[in-house]
C-alpha cells in the first residue's frame, strides 16, 4: 500500500509521521509519567478526517422513598424490608459508565422498657446501627424510646457499568434484624444520589 505525504510531514524518533498543522510550535517532551503509548492521540479515518476520542462525561441523579408508618417486631434474623432504587442513564453515547451512590438510610424505632430491647438495621448487608434500651443499673425496667431516628449514609460502588447512551437500575436492599424484647421499627425513609462516570 502507497501512502502519499507532502513536505509537511516529518519522521519523529520513534519511526512515525508527524505534521505540524498550524504555526511552528517548537517539539516538546510527553509532560505525563505514563507511556506515550497509553495516550489518547489523534487519529486518520480511512477518509483522512482527523478526529479525537470522545471527552468524559459525568451526571449526576436523585431518588427517594418511604414505607409506611405501621409498626412491626424487629426480626431476629436479617430481613428485607425496602429496597433503595435508582435507575440511572449514562450521559455519554459512546463510553461506558460506572456509576457511585450514596444511600441515606432513616430509620424510626420504638423500644419497650426492659433489659434487653434492641434492633439492628443495615444496607446491603453492612449493618450500620444496633440500637438498644437497657435498664438503668440497678433498675427492673428502663423508659421506653418513641419514635427514635437513627440516619445513616452508604457509598455504594459496583452493580454493572452502563453500556453507552443506555441506562440502569440500580438497587440497596435494606434489612433490619437482630430484634429482642418487643423491638419495633416504623416508617423507614431512603435517599439515593448517583453519580455516573463516563471516561475514556
Amino acid at each position: 500500500m502507497a501512502v502519499c505525504v507532502d513536505e509537511g510531514f516529518q519522521v519523529d524518533e520513534l519511526g512515525r509521521l508527524s505534521h505540524k498543522l498550524c504555526g511552528d510550535p517548537a517539539d516538546t517532551a510527553w509532560p505525563y509519567t505514563c507511556a506515550s503509548s497509553v495516550g489518547n492521540p489523534l487519529r486518520l479515518d480511512p477518509a483522512c478526517g482527523l478526529w479525537v476520542p470522545p471527552s468524559a462525561k459525568a451526571s449526576t441523579t436523585f431518588a427517594d422513598g418511604q414505607t409506611s408508618t405501621t409498626l412491626h417486631t424487629v426480626p431476629v434474623a436479617d430481613v428485607e424490608v425496602e429496597t433503595a432504587d435508582i435507575v440511572v442513564q449514562n450521559p455519554s453515547p459512546c463510553l461506558s459508565a460506572i456509576v457511585i451512590r450514596w444511600v441515606n438510610v432513616d430509620v424510626t424505632w420504638r423500644l419497650p422498657p426492659g433489659t434487653d430491647s434492641r434492633g439492628a438495621a443495615s444496607i446491603d448487608g453492612n449493618s450500620f446501627q444496633l440500637i438498644e434500651n437497657p435498664a438503668p443499673p440497678g433498675a427492673e425496667n428502663g423508659t421506653e424510646m418513641t419514635d427514635v431516628h437513627w440516619e445513616f449514609t452508604q457509598p455504594l460502588i459496583g452493580g454493572g457499568t452502563i453500556p453507552p447512551g443506555g441506562a440502569l437500575l440500580y438497587s440497596a436492599s435494606i434489612a433490619v434484624g437482630n430484634g429482642q424484647g418487643g423491638a419495633q421499627y416504623g416508617q423507614i425513609r431512603w435517599t439515593v444520589r448517583a453519580l455516573a462516570l463516563a471516561m475514556p
